[in-house]
């Protein structure tokens, strides 16, 4: 069992690792799908698996989870004969200020509570509420005192100084008024609770063998084995603790945590279980089966071990189990963990063959196999204990989820229809896994299947994601819709696939061409399928698509000089809005956020208006965060009245398309006309201070979109999840420019002007050098022997590359144009320039 033992730190492993950051949270890794939470017995909820807190029910305000029952205010509601709801009694218990109960003494009615019930409440039920008085008095105090340890390595401070104590309290007085309300009071109940008092202040004091003798003169002559008996069980354990006698405190903590139902998360917190010894001497105490299940559970709860081999000690034990049935649960929220990733990735090796994938994936390569046999391992201990007498639906409805996992969904299939139950919460799994086997076996997606997802599975999609709320967790829509944009992208349906985990404006993010004119299509498509119609809603964030495609169309048309046919598009798009981008906020609940649009203010550019004329002159210094005036310098724009200051994109397109007709001159306008078209088609590159112009964005603020490598290939393998946080843009054709450059240099008979024209082409072949830089990246391992050596090598390599095709503009500015101002300028203006000069 070595290798299995193994397994399950290595999917413990493979969570925490895939995110190394703090805020990551491993529970939102996964869509959850199997629901841990259909075990019958809640007190058992806190133990489901959960690698975000140290119990299951936790978010960052503490216990979320109402399942698990508070047996003390059960028991009250029963002692004043239901005349309290739940609620009531809690409140009266929990709640209620200790002057209104000291008021209703004296007849007084000063709560509502008591107004509802009247003076005669407290005369019938005097030593309740005698017993009341006294419990909410101490409580405030009923808290250990805190010793500090002058050997310990941290320095402990109370946030709140004038946090109470026990130690607080007169210790006489209150341990001989605690003595006198056990004598005198007449009702078992009522007795027990001051004994369960004396011992709690005698712990909580440090009088730990005090605290030992008070449960043994006081809690157990009561012969009463209730909650009550197990909350001072509890601190007799807690003193037995403080005088190091772990072995007691440990068996009389297990006691607690087996026939309490609300206090089981701090009894278990409470043991001292360091070694496999501590349980094994747990176990050689217990006398029936289920203590025995009690004692294995604690072991595979505690350790990282694979709990297979314990699950199969259990079943011989207890097939009914109910904490084996949570430990079960456990394992195949354990195994789910690593089938059904939220956002599965591959290494460098396996992505190209991702396009044939069919999700759900295994973990990693490299903790398929661990998987697959904790899998197989898992589901024969299943099978085991369905086959034992007495085994009820649940055993079944485990071995029809893990054949699901392992991708066997007629077999599923079977034993779900086989399944005879009137549990709701079994039912409502049983419905569900039925429908994720019909539809991850699904081979292709035809038009009657999306007809039928529609009809059989439309509450499904109706489901409304909180996904602003930071405490969303996937769900089971999400999985669906993941498994459905990997079956259209496998097929090359790729504008469904987009729509299945985006919005039409988030092509804003990724505008390749080929992508958008799928979607173009699919928006035009008619005699659509119902699921068809339900993925063009995706579409409504846009108000007019047919504007957002064209746009598209028109930005790539100029990033390729295609200055007419971008002209048509930008015509075609003039309901064009701008760039539709969200702000937001969050709400003082701490956990929803609040999206707004963004409203551009005049003047300022939105992705279709408000271009400066700036766009068609040089950098004076390299500065995308500084204004334009201060970062670009116009060139010789009066020789051309017909670029105005601020102009549209359909504007734009039209003075280019003059530039390029004058550009076919031969004297010094036209010279101008071709620097200028050279100069936008720099400016608007990944390198120019424009760059947003032609990428749907709105600023140029660094981002995946401005960086080089992205057009190496697209970036999904799977689906287009999480589209906008990955780039895929067309390249920057360089040598457009250049070419505009090299006919302004052959009509350019001004020297200084010569020497301006060949660094805006030096700088554009900078562009082409960092193209091949990330296209051909030169890799070395770290663990490689040579890696100093290779490194060097591997730089000088990339130099040598670089001067020699990359750098012919800028050897001819420093061979023929040195003495000129321009080249000196630059030499001071210009890092890289002068960096290259100086050498």
């Amino acid at each position: 069992m070595k290798k299995l033992i193994l397994t399950a730190a290595l999917f413990l492993g493979f969570q925490q690792s895939s995110k190394a950051c703090a805020w990551y949270d491993p529970d939102y890794d996964y869509f959850n799908l199997f629901a841990q939470e259909i075990i019958h017995n809640k007190t058992y909820e806190p133990f489901l698996l959960t690698y975000s807190n140290h119990f299951y029910g936790y978010d960052y305000n503490g216990r979320v989870d109402k399942d698990i029952p508070d047996e003390n205010i059960e028991s009250w509601v029963k002692y004043f004969d239901n005349k309290l709801t739940y609620e009531e009694t809690n409140a009266l218990v929990t709640k209620v200020d200790i002057k209104h109960l000291n008021s209703l003494k004296k007849g007084q009615l000063t709560h509502p509570l008591f107004q509802k019930l009247g003076k005669g409440f407290y005369t019938k039920y005097q030593e309740a509420m005698d017993y009341l008085i006294q419990a909410k008095y101490m409580e405030p105090y009923m808290r250990i005192n805190f010793v500090e340890n002058p050997n310990a390595d941290y320095y402990y401070r109370s946030e709140k100084t004038n946090d109470k104590n026990a130690t607080q309290l007169n210790y006489e007085k209150t341990n001989a008024a605690l003595i006198s309300l056990y004598k005198a009071a007449s009702n078992p109940e009522i007795k027990l609770r001051y004994a369960y008092q004396l011992v709690r202040f005698n712990h909580y004091s440090r009088k730990y063998q005090s605290a030992i003798n008070a449960f043994q003169t006081y809690v157990e002559p009561l012969k009463l084995k209730n909650h009550m008996y197990y909350y001072a069980l509890d601190q007799k354990a807690g003193a037995e603790r403080g005088l190091k006698q772990f072995d007691k405190a440990n068996w009389d903590f297990f006691q607690v945590f087996k026939n309490t139902k609300n206090k089981k998360e701090s009894a278990y917190n409470s043991m001292f279980l360091a070694t496999d010894k501590d349980f094994n001497k747990i176990l050689a105490q217990t006398k029936t089966p289920e203590d025995r299940n009690m004692a294995y559970f604690l072991l595979a709860y505690n350790s990282f071990n694979n709990p297979v081999p314990i699950m199969n000690k259990m079943i011989e034990n207890n097939t009914e189990s109910d904490i084996l049935k949570v430990l079960t649960v456990r394992a195949i929220n354990q195994l789910e963990r690593n089938y059904l990733v939220v956002n599965p990735y591959c290494n460098d090796k396996d992505c190209d063959h991702f396009r044939n994938k069919r999700l759900p994936l295994y973990a990693p390569a490299n903790y398929a196999q661990e998987s697959k046999d904790f899998a197989k391992e898992l589901e024969a201990t299943v099978v085991l204990a369905k086959n034992k007498k007495g085994a009820d639906e649940f055993w079944q409805l485990c071995e029809a989820y893990i054949k699901f996992l392992n991708t066997d969904y007629k077999g599923s299939q079977n034993i779900l229809s086989q399944i005879k139950t009137t549990d709701k919460e079994y039912l409502a799994e049983i419905e569900k896994f039925k429908m994720l086997n019909e539809i991850v076996s699904q081979p292709t997606m035809t038009p009657a299947f999306e007809n039928s997802l529609m009809k059989k599975y439309s509450k499904v999609f109706e489901q409304k994601g909180d996904y602003n709320n930071w405490l969303y967790q996937p769900a089971t829509k999400d999985f669906v819709m993941d498994i459905l944009a990997n079956r259209y992208f496998i097929e090359k349906q790729d504008a469904k696939s987009f729509l299945m985990n985006n919005n039409l404006s988030d092509l804003q993010y990724n505008p390749n061409s080929d992508l958008v004119k799928k979607v173009e299509e699919f928006y035009k498509k008619s005699n659509k399928t119902a699921f068809e119609n339900y993925l063009v809603k995706k579409m409504e964030d846009i108000a007019d698509p047919e504007s957002f495609f064209n746009m598209i169309y028109g930005d790539r048309a100029m990033r390729l000089a295609d200055f007419k046919k971008a002209k048509e598009f930008y015509s075609k798009a003039k309901n064009y809005k701008g760039i539709p981008r969200m702000t937001g906020e969050w709400k003082d609940d701490g956990k929803t956020y609040i999206q707004k649009t963004i409203t551009f203010e005049n003047g300022v550019y939105n992705g279709f208006n408000n271009i400066s004329n700036l766009v068609f002159g040089h950098n004076v210094w390299e500065s995308f965060q500084s204004k334009p005036e201060e970062s670009m310098k116009a060139e010789g724009l009066s020789n051309f009245p017909f670029i105005k200051n601020k102009m549209n994109k359909i504007e734009l397109a039209d003075a280019v398309i003059q530039l390029e007709n004058i550009g076919k001159g031969n004297d010094d306008k036209a010279r101008l006309a071709n620097q200028l078209l050279g100069n936008l088609l720099y400016n608007t590159s990944v390198l120019g201070y424009f760059r947003e112009i032609f990428v749907m964005d709105v600023d140029n603020t660094n981002g995946p979109k401005f960086q080089f490598g992205n057009e190496l290939q697209s970036p999904f393998y799977l689906y287009y999840k999480n589209f906008s946080n990955r780039s895929y843009v067309e390249p920057d054709n360089f040598d457009l420019a250049i070419n505009y450059y090299k006919k302004a240099l052959t009509l350019s008979k001004d020297k200084e002007n010569q020497a301006r024209i060949l660094f805006q082409m030096a700088s554009a072949e900078q562009g082409k050098y960092y193209q091949w830089e990330a296209n051909n990246p030169l890799k070395v391992n770290y663990d490689d022997p040579k890696y100093e050596e290779k490194s060097k090598q591997n730089e000088l390599f990339a130099n040598k590359t670089k001067n020699e095709k990359f750098r012919t503009s800028f050897a001819q500015l420093k061979a023929n144009y040195s003495q000129t101002a321009t080249y000196k300028n630059l030499q001071s203006s210009c890092l890289y320039f002068g960096y290259y000069t100086s050498k």
